[in-house]
């Protein structure tokens, strides 16, 4: 098969081209120059897992007297490099390709690259090809595998401004999806060329096109305000009679995501049925890849997520992969919301139950921050998405009602769309938006480990007419800081009805008293499910059996006296309720520091013994 080198030529006077969307507030590329936009042309045999073709990169200088610049390729051949259509030497080792520039450029000197190169690749990811059970090539390139099937700059933080190209050479029996509008295709000579075309910013691993013998139909979304959007999916043949079902809230969910987030950012949306394919989803941009499995089983919570990170992941993209959880926990607590959508408020607590769950059990089996994760643990489900979502959901707590929260998303969708932005980015429109700073709640949850563990001791006292609640509550987490600073909701059970306290913690153990016109009956922490947290809640008042010997308890002289059948944890209260010592132990003989009445548990159920000296 021939090449179709250069049938496209880029048009380099990118200084005066429209741009139809706003330029981010943080700056893009921090390396020597940056990709403005990428055109890629290739031809796939689809009978193995080579190809061949060029990338054309369209770059600007970032410095003066710019002599060579590095781009990214890994496991494939260079055949021949020019610059500005004028052949020139390079040095390809291992992964980093570096090219010489004929004319040294300076700051805001705009210039192409164009590398022919071919191979396999290598590894389970870049470029794959399957020929069974049908033919299928397709490319993933996150987090770092942009390199294994094309020449780039690949890293997250430099998007290409412009967007990028395609024309993908197949024989006539195979279609080819991408990211981007389609614009057509050539047939001639048994061979078809399809042409894509991507005008907005995008981060190298979210570039993406796949092959396969795909049948195809579309729905339209009708915003609000705007031209209407095409959704185009892409599956095989056998697969037709499912589709429609697998595909029926795909609009819901566009409609219902524009109405949280703002409008669809780009011009097209779609979503293609890859296998095999050992990765649930993933949100290349514009054009999701769906694993056939969770398509065949209607997995639209994996279809929520992956269409929610256009606007989180792909529109605004996290700066590094050390900010990961800005991606994936935006998109997992929005799949959970259209979750609720769907089945209401209780079927939205279950899941976030759940993944809530799933984080205790990844920190107790690796505790780390969610900051900068190791290579080996990115995209750690219990951390990197179930924790991250509930990041968020704390988030949307601090902002005490849900017009702020969305005021707060959109805030950060304005400053950094089409960009990149950091967790301190994100801290900064939370602090600019609730007009506080919050960079504590970031150093306990984002850039610490682990999470708050209440010891809840409570009591009430008659003070007629009123009741007198009283809280001692200490945290005990053993990893992390050792106060987490987030308000705590306790919620009281009256006969009448119930009603919310929120809690300013400050300190740890922290007392506090609330006088009550009605008895407490009850008290849960957290009751409306906003935080992360574990806890054991003891009221001193009650009385319940025990399944310890007690063999004495009473007092000897000033001393408080007993003795077990064996040892258990026994805990002393004085009669506001702050514990006043605790011990595990079948023999306890406590000298209080003063007179009084002291409540003595012991165990956990809550017996209570008054002692008076």
């Amino acid at each position: 098969m021939q090449l179709i080198l250069a049938i496209f030529l880029i048009q380099l006077n990118i200084e005066n081209k429209q741009v139809f969307y706003p330029q981010p507030a943080r700056a893009e590329s921090t390396h020597s120059y940056d990709v403005l936009h990428y055109l890629i042309e290739l031809e796939l045999p689809m009978d193995s897992r080579y190809l061949e073709g060029a990338v054309t990169v369209a770059a600007r200088s970032n410095e003066n007297n710019l002599v060579f610049i590095d781009l990214h390729l890994l496991g494939l051949t260079v055949d021949s490099v020019e610059v500005d259509g004028v052949a020139t030497t390079y040095t390809h080792t291992g992964e980093t390709l570096l090219v010489d520039l004929p004319q040294p450029q300076n700051v805001g000197d705009s210039f192409t690259i164009m590398i022919g190169y071919s191979g396999t690749g290598s590894g389970s990811m870049g470029y794959l090809w399957y020929a069974n059970p049908r033919p299928i090539s397709y490319t993933l390139g996150c987090p770092f595998s942009t390199r294994r099937w094309m020449p780039c700059y690949d890293y997250m933080g430099d998007k290409a401004d412009y967007g990028v190209e395609f024309y993908v050479t197949v024989p006539d029996t195979f279609t080819v999806c991408a990211t981007g509008e389609y614009l057509g295709k050539n047939v001639a000579g048994g061979e078809a060329t399809y042409h894509w075309k991507h005008d907005f910013p995008i981060s190298p691993y979210l570039i993406h096109f796949a092959a396969s013998t795909f049948t195809t139909y579309s729905d339209w979304y009708h915003p609000a305000a705007g031209d209407s959007i095409e959704i185009m999916y892409y599956f095989w043949p056998q697969d037709s009679s499912h589709a429609p079902t697998a595909f029926q809230y795909t609009i819901d969910m566009m409609y219902f995501y524009d109405s949280l987030y703002g409008e669809y950012p780009f011009e097209k949306y779609g979503m293609a049925i890859l296998y095999p394919f050992y990765y649930a989803g993933m949100e290349h941009q514009t054009l999701s890849s769906i694993y056939r499995t969770g398509f065949l089983g209607n997995d639209y919570n994996l279809m929520a997520h992956e269409m929610s990170h256009m606007w989180w992941g792909d529109m605004v993209t996290c700066f590094g992969w050390v900010n990961v959880w800005l991606n994936e926990g935006f998109a997992t607590y929005s799949d959970a919301l259209y979750w609720e959508r769907q089945y209401g408020h209780q079927a939205f607590i279950n899941e976030m139950i759940s993944r809530r769950n799933s984080y205790f059990a990844a920190e107790a089996d690796h505790p780390r921050p969610l900051y900068d994760p190791t290579l080996n643990d990115l995209f750690c489900w219990g951390h990197d998405y179930c924790k991250a979502s509930w990041v968020l959901h704390m988030v949307r707590y601090l902002c005490s009602d849900d017009s702020t929260w969305l005021s707060l998303m959109a805030v950060y969708r304005d400053s950094f769309e089409y960009g990149n932005a950091s967790t301190d980015d994100f801290s900064s429109v939370m602090n600019e938006v609730l007009s506080d700073n919050y960079d504590w709640f970031f150093d306990e949850w984002v850039y610490d480990m682990g999470y708050p563990f209440y010891d809840v001791v409570w009591d009430k006292v008659y003070e007629a007419p009123n009741w007198r609640l009283v809280l001692d509550i200490t945290q005990t987490q053993a990893i992390g800081p050792a106060v987490f600073h987030m308000p705590l909701p306790v919620g009281v059970d009256y006969a009448s009805g119930d009603t919310i306290l929120t809690l300013a913690i400050t300190e740890s153990p922290q007392h506090f008293e609330f006088i009550l016109a009605e008895e407490p009956i009850d008290i849960t922490v957290d009751p409306q499910t906003w935080i992360i947290q574990k806890n054991t809640v003891t009221g001193i008042h009650e009385y319940v059996t025990h399944d310890i010997s007690i063999e004495r308890l009473g007092t000897i002289g000033r001393a408080i006296d007993v003795q077990l059948s064996e040892p258990t944890t026994i805990k002393v209260y004085d009669i506001t309720g702050r514990k006043v010592h605790e011990a595990v132990t079948a023999q306890l003989h406590y000298t209080p520091s003063s007179t009084g009445i002291y409540h003595v548990l012991v165990g956990n159920e809550n017996r209570r013994v008054v002692i008076v000296r």
